[in-house]
C-alpha cells in the first residue's frame, strides 16, 4: 500500500466540502448542538461561513488526494459559558478509518501556524476527550468545568509556546 500523501489546506480552496464538514460535525457533537439549541442549520451555515483565508472564522482540512479525511477550525465564542476568551481552536475531527495516524496533530499544528500568521498571539481550546494529545503539542490546561452534561478542559497556547513535538 502507498504511503498517504496527507496535505492540508484551507476550506476556502474546497468551499464544496462545507456541507460534509456540517454532517461530520453534527454526527460528532450532535448532544452539544441540542443543549445549544441548535439544529443542522446551525453547523451548515458554521462551515459555509468558514471559507476565509485572512480572517476568522476559518477552516482547514486534511486530504489523501481528493479524499476528506479530518479537520479543525479556528472560530471565536466557541464557548458560550466563557464569553471572556477568544479564540478558539476547535471542531478538531478525523474520520474514524485515519484515527491514530497523526492526521489530528498534523491539523492542529497547522492550525496554530495559522494563527501565528494572522497575528494571533493566544488560543483557547476545550475538550472532554483529547487532553493528552494537546498536552502533547503544547497546550498548557486553564480549567476545567462541566459543559453540556460532560467534564471538560479549557487549554491555551500562546505564541511563544506554539510548538509541535511528536
Amino acid at each position: 500500500m502507498p504511503v498517504p500523501e496527507i496535505r492540508i489546506d484551507y476550506l476556502a480552496n474546497h468551499p464544496h466540502l462545507a456541507d460534509e464538514l456540517a454532517r461530520w460535525s453534527w454526527n460528532e457533537w450532535r448532544s452539544i448542538y441540542d443543549e445549544r439549541g441548535q439544529t443542522f442549520q446551525h453547523a451548515l451555515k458554521n462551515y459555509r461561513e468558514r471559507t476565509n483565508f485572512d480572517c476568522l472564522p476559518l477552516a482547514l482540512v486534511a486530504l489523501n488526494g481528493d479524499e476528506l479525511i479530518g479537520t479543525v477550525s479556528l472560530k471565536f465564542h466557541d464557548l458560550d459559558t466563557r464569553p471572556d476568551i477568544d479564540p478558539w481552536l476547535g471542531g478538531v475531527y478525523v474520520a474514524p478509518d485515519w484515527r491514530g495516524c497523526g492526521v489530528a496533530s498534523l491539523l492542529v499544528q497547522r492550525a496554530v501556524e495559522v494563527a501565528t500568521e494572522l497575528g494571533l498571539t493566544k488560543l483557547y481550546l476545550w475538550t472532554s476527550s483529547a487532553e493528552g494529545l494537546y498536552e502533547k503539542l503544547g497546550w498548557q490546561v486553564v480549567e476545567r468545568s462541566a459543559y453540556c452534561g460532560k467534564n471538560i478542559v479549557i487549554m491555551e497556547i500562546f505564541r511563544r509556546t506554539y510548538s509541535f513535538r511528536p
